[in-house]
């Protein structure tokens, strides 16, 4: 098992260079290697939560990513087709060319979502990437906490290096 004392830990944890109130935070909560365990594990689970929600904000933002572009198309194509009067019949009784108007209002809307869904898609493609690492990091330490198979100052080194890389999947 590990064997590690609070002094050495701290110092660790300094020489990663985290802030002095992350690692006073750490310290304070690493008094027993059961307590460390125990840190890493809420700090996993934090960041599982975290990149959870992001994966499910991605997903929402491909969705709008592949339909408002689609949307858009299919109504330019069917305003085509058909006529923007005749496609939009109350539109175009309340005024002139009203339909075709509306059509091109439509699509410019679709566009625009498109757009900018795109770019928050992007956004959190890389958040995603990170919580995804953050979270492999955490596993793989956890997992060699659990089965004993790294020494002590190690592993708080680890830990160490991830609440400084990734402290919004962390905290």
């Amino acid at each position: 098992m590990y064997s590690c004392d609070r002094y050495q830990i701290l110092t660790i944890l300094s020489e990663a260079n985290m802030t002095d109130e992350k690692v006073s935070k750490t310290v304070k909560g690493i008094h027993s290697h059961d307590a460390f365990a125990n840190s890493v594990k809420t700090s996993l689970s934090t960041a599982k939560n975290k990149t959870a929600s992001i994966r499910k904000t991605d997903s929402q933002l491909f969705v709008a990513n592949v339909i408002s572009p689609a949307a858009a198309t299919l109504l330019a194509a069917l305003t085509a087709a058909v006529g923007g009067n005749q496609l939009f019949q109350q539109a175009a009784a309340q005024t002139d060319d009203g339909g075709w108007k509306l059509a091109c209002v439509l699509v410019a809307i679709f566009g625009f979502i498109a757009t900018v869904s795109s770019m928050f898609k992007k956004q959190f493609d890389d958040q995603l990437v990170q919580g995804n690492q953050c979270v492999g990091r955490l596993l793989s330490l956890d997992l060699a906490i659990t089965t004993g198979s790294g020494d002590w100052e190690q592993a708080a080194r680890e830990y160490g290096e991830i609440v400084k890389m990734f402290p919004e999947f962390v905290s």
